[in-house]
């Protein structure tokens, strides 16, 4: 017959298994990933669902690990708003430098309302939330403010600023319509439109 202590001794001395890891990332990279998460939740439930339990199962990282880089849930909304709004921003720099005259800029101005930048899984949707989320909270207006600054900036590439003010709006009044209307404005009408401010 076996001896129970041995076989209690053998059972003892077996090692554990090791728990499943999270990401094994550097201080920055969980930043970045915690950053990329949070737009994901705010994309698929809103930025009213996004919570620190939500983002960190998105994200494949402790709880802690957000608030060691957020002091809120306020914070990694806004950080994320801020990457969305960069991206766009960068594309116009990257579109408009393109231009070789202000006739070629007027075209690309038409080219970024009509084209594939507000297409993007999501896009004009985690815009929305972005105008919902600094309407109810006005702290994080340099968010919307920084967005136009860069908007604007890369548009004075071709035009002075009061017509970069305007064909900003213009752009931003043009995606919103055509997103949610049944009937867009075609891109011939939006260029004479272009052409009559600058």
């Amino acid at each position: 017959m076996l001896n129970l202590a041995i076989l209690a001794g053998i059972h003892r001395s077996e090692p554990s298994m090791p728990r499943p890891k999270k990401h094994d990332l550097t201080t920055a990279d969980s930043k970045a990933v915690i950053i990329d998460a949070a737009l994901q939740v705010i994309r698929q439930e809103g930025a009213g669902c996004a919570t620190y339990r939500r983002i960190a199962a998105e994200a494949g990282v402790s709880p802690g690990t957000m608030t060691y880089h957020f002091a809120n849930i306020n914070e990694i909304v806004a950080a994320a708003f801020v990457k969305m709004s960069n991206g766009i921003a960068d594309q116009y720099f990257r579109q408009l430098g393109e231009a070789r005259d202000t006739a070629h800029a007027r075209e690309l101005v038409a080219d970024l309302i009509c084209g594939d930048l507000w297409k993007a899984s999501g896009q004009m949707l985690l815009i929305f939330e972005l105008y919902t989320f600094v309407s109810r909270n006005p702290e994080y207006t340099y968010v919307m403010d920084d967005w136009m600054a860069r908007s604007r900036q890369a548009l004075q590439f071709h035009f002075d600023e009061k017509t970069a003010r305007a064909l900003d709006a213009l752009i931003e009044g043009f995606t919103i319509h055509n997103a949610l209307s049944k009937t867009t404005v075609s891109r011939a009408d939006i260029l004479a439109l272009i052409q009559a401010i600058a």
